[in-house]
């Protein structure tokens, strides 16, 4: 979130946006770095990562705006951007709808920032960071795999995370965290 924005206002904005969606019955899962806390694992982030359906759009596009926010970009296939001077950058990260009810059916109820949202469970959050990782984008997220992993007690020797690893990342990942294990 704002690191400049004292914390009481980070709380605050969350629990607008949060009650905000819940009013407009826009079903959203918490993702990135504030979604890694349901897991044991705390990171300091600069925005609100919030995983959706595609084609909910309109409706998600209209509460960000009432709540003040305007796009940074036109929409892309994958993700919008959102921004509000002084405040948190909001994503919204686009998924179909059988991908989103997949995630939706095993996510976890956790309290983030004083509010109640719905979290991808372990392995769901830990494909979307290998994914990530893998496109060579967000190498932050390779910390968070480790991390994931260590707080929870996934051995990254054991076949669980190596199906993982392989069916979202590569090889070259896998060996990676193997070694630095």
């Amino acid at each position: 979130m704002n690191p400049s924005q004292p914390m009481n206002e980070r709380v605050e904005e969350f629990a607008r946006l949060v009650e905000t969606l819940r009013a407009d019955g826009i079903p959203f899962l918490l993702v990135g770095g504030l979604s890694l806390s349901a897991h044991h694992v705390e990171r300091t982030t600069q925005d609100i990562d919030l995983f959706c359906r595609k084609d909910l759009f309109p409706r998600f596009d209209a509460a960000m705006k009432r709540l003040g926010y305007g796009q940074l970009h036109e929409p892309t296939e994958l993700y919008v951007r959102y921004s509000q001077p002084g405040r948190a950058i909001v994503d919204f990260i686009f998924a179909g709808e059988s991908t989103f009810a997949q995630m939706e059916i095993s996510a976890k109820e956790s309290t983030v920032l004083g509010a109640r949202v719905r979290t991808p469970c372990l392995e769901h959050l830990l494909a979307m960071k290998l994914f990530a990782l893998e496109q060579g984008k967000r190498l932050k997220d390779m910390a968070d795999v480790a991390e994931l992993a260590r707080a929870n007690g996934l051995d990254v020797r054991g076949p669980e995370f190596e199906r993982l690893c392989l069916k979202y990342a590569s090889p070259r990942w896998l060996g990676f965290f193997r070694e630095t294990q």
